[in-house]
């Protein structure tokens, strides 16, 4: 080892500022565009209702070779409270989060100098509650702090400055604050065009419920200036942006979605639910919050040329071509978001292989008091216990012969996160899958009934032959109905709608059933509930029957023997699993009275007794 000459030479500190500072530096923040947001977030929570970024152009030098303009400052300013003296102080201190409430997004204490240092090697920010005038001014410099600095020092009164409010209309406002990155030395984009490009999609994503809220909407705008010759910013109209929603659930409208769907959802719902978490926290105090997951699904037109409404040129034959799939692509996975704010979009629900996935979506919203539940990291990127549920298989985390209750029960005495979070990941799952097969059912055209095979007769008229023939004791549906065509086609497409068939798809069929006299309407339809595995429901003289598409019997059964016939391939095989189905319900049915008490036995005996001699009168058809 060399020989050091003097003491001095060598830093005996615990914490040496350089090693310490360049850590903090690569401190987790993706990319540019998500350190902004950690500004946008204070901007929201001092009850800004106007944030703009605005992103200063270098101009290309026009005596150097393949010379581009280059951005020179970041900043954002906005018309919120601002802050007094010891509050703007203390905002550029590590750890020291002024906002530690659960009600808002900031919580952690580390977003502005954090967000700023991983992007610059200086920030500044003034901040006033008496005009722009009357600003006091503070900064953080990474070569300072290299050279010994460790106090942040005493704000000064200092206007804001003017080639600032020439661009930044907010700081016309009586209160507000103003932040500026500058000597950019890790900025991802070359010019602020890319910048304000990547930036603006994703705060769409981030802060699309404010962006929508009637009540509490937020406006982001993006501007692109230019610095003159005389260190002047001059910003043109033409280059400033509002931030339009940008749903991955694709159910806001108007959003930055391409068109046509830029002014109608692209989405249809599919299914929500919501849960109240109640826990004690690492401090022993009784605590809850609320969990809601909505979940959606791609439109027919969407992703059906067939059955849509708009005109798919020959550039892109395919939805996942077209600049809506391209769009949906960009929005794929989950979206976690806490206190109206997205954490983080997380493809872990993904099945990276296949193009179709772009077709679904989930979000899920949660209450800040379930941080510790959720594993929400300190830059509010990402929620690692909930994203680590994804495929979650109780199965695996039970011991021999514990039930699921049990299981989550034993997590819940174990003070183990994942007690609170078990039944959220497998209702994902579940709908998940469901989307997935309801999309394949849209796309393939799905029957959902079937012709006889000698005379090509629709079931459903087969059964109103049978009806219509019967005698003896009389149903609901055989009681005389006195209405006019057009109000029994108009019951029975709302009917049918509200079992989720597309509106065209539903008149379509009422009509039809009208014309052709049917007492019966057999349809697939996708179910939410799949303890079920099929629905009945009267509309005046019609008996409608809805296959739950969603129900393990249907997947099984009916979908084993509805696939393409000009498919010949694994034919066997596909009647031999249909085969099998049919009698494991059966069976099902029979454990199902096995299970019942000794005086209810007798009525499920009778029930079945009457099923069955409807079923032969049915089936005699084929004889």
């Amino acid at each position: 080892m060399a020989n050091v000459d003097t003491q001095a030479e060598l830093d005996f500190s615990i914490f040496p500022s350089k090693l310490i500072a360049d850590a903090l530096r690569d401190s987790g923040y993706k990319d540019t565009d998500h350190a902004i947001a950690e500004l946008i977030d204070n901007s929201i929570d001092a009850d800004a209702r106007l944030v703009e970024l605005i992103v200063v152009d270098k101009p290309a030098d026009p005596d150097v070779r393949y010379s581009r303009a280059q951005t020179h400052e970041i900043a954002v300013a906005d018309d919120g409270s601002g802050m007094d003296r010891t509050t703007l102080r203390r905002s550029l201190r590590y750890g020291d989060g002024t906002r530690q409430s659960r009600t808002r997004i900031g919580r952690f204490g580390v977003g502005l100098p954090n967000a700023s240092m991983s992007q610059c090697r200086r920030v500044d920010i003034w901040t006033w509650q008496n005009g722009c005038d009357n600003a006091m001014h503070c900064h953080l410099d990474l070569n300072e702090i290299y050279s010994g600095t460790t106090e942040i020092t005493d704000p000064s009164d200092e206007p804001v400055p003017e080639r600032w409010r020439a661009v930044a209309s907010s700081t016309n406002e009586l209160t507000g604050t103003l932040v500026v990155w500058s000597q950019l030395d890790r900025v991802k984009w070359q010019g602020g065009k890319k910048t304000l490009e990547h930036t603006g999609r994703l705060c769409g994503r981030l802060y699309r419920h404010f962006i929508k809220d009637e009540s509490d909407r937020r406006t982001i705008s993006l501007g692109l200036a230019r610095q003159t010759p005389d260190g002047s910013y001059l910003l043109n109209n033409d280059d400033v942006q509002v931030c339009k929603p940008n749903d991955p659930l694709y159910l806001m409208a108007p959003s930055s979605n391409a068109e046509p769907f830029h002014d109608q959802p692209m989405f249809r719902p599919f299914n929500d639910r919501k849960w109240t978490v109640a826990f004690v926290d690492d401090r022993g105090r009784p605590t809850s919050g609320n969990i809601r997951v909505i979940c959606s699904m791609a439109r027919e037109d969407a992703i059906n040329q067939q059955r849509s409404e708009v005109r798919w040129p020959r550039s892109f034959p395919n939805p996942g071509a077209s600049p809506w799939g391209k769009d949906a692509n960009r929005n794929l996975g989950v979206s976690i978001v806490r206190a109206k704010r997205e954490i983080e979009l997380s493809a872990a629900w993904v099945n990276n292989h296949e193009p179709e996935e772009r077709w679904w979506s989930v979000e899920v919203t949660f209450d800040p008091t379930l941080d510790e539940v959720f594993g929400v990291v300190n830059n509010k990127q990402h929620a690692h216990n909930f994203v680590n549920g994804a495929g979650f298989d109780w199965h695996d985390l039970a011991d021999d012969g514990e039930t699921h209750a049990d299981l989550v029960e034993r997590l819940r005495e174990t003070g183990d996160y994942r007690a609170h979070l078990v039944e959220v990941w497998d209702w994902i799952d579940e709908q998940i899958r469901a989307m997935r097969r309801e999309r394949k059912a849209i796309v393939k055209g799905t029957r959902g009934r079937s012709r006889h095979p000698d005379t090509g007769e629709d079931v459903e008229d087969a059964a109103t032959g049978v009806i219509k023939n019967q005698t003896g004791r009389r149903g609901t549906t055989d009681q005389p109905v006195d209405i006019s065509v057009e109000q029994k086609e108009d019951q029975i497409k709302r009917s049918l709608e509200d079992h989720r068939i597309e509106t065209n798809d539903a008149a379509t069929i009422a009509k039809e059933t009208v014309v052709k006299g049917r007492r019966v309407i057999f349809q697939s339809v996708p179910g939410t509930d799949t303890r079920s595995f099929f629905h009945v429901r009267s509309v005046g003289d019609v008996i409608e029957v809805f296959l739950n598409a969603n129900h393990a019997v249907h997947r099984h059964l009916f979908e084993a023997l509805d696939d393409d016939p000009s498919e010949q391939s694994g034919m066997l095989e596909r009647l031999n699993r249909a085969s099998f189905s049919l009698q494991m319900l059966l069976i099902a049915w029979a454990r199902y009275e096995d299970k019942l008490p000794l005086d209810e036995k007798q009525r499920a005996e009778d029930v079945r007794m009457d099923w069955g001699r409807e079923a032969r009168d049915f089936l005699q058809t084929f004889e």
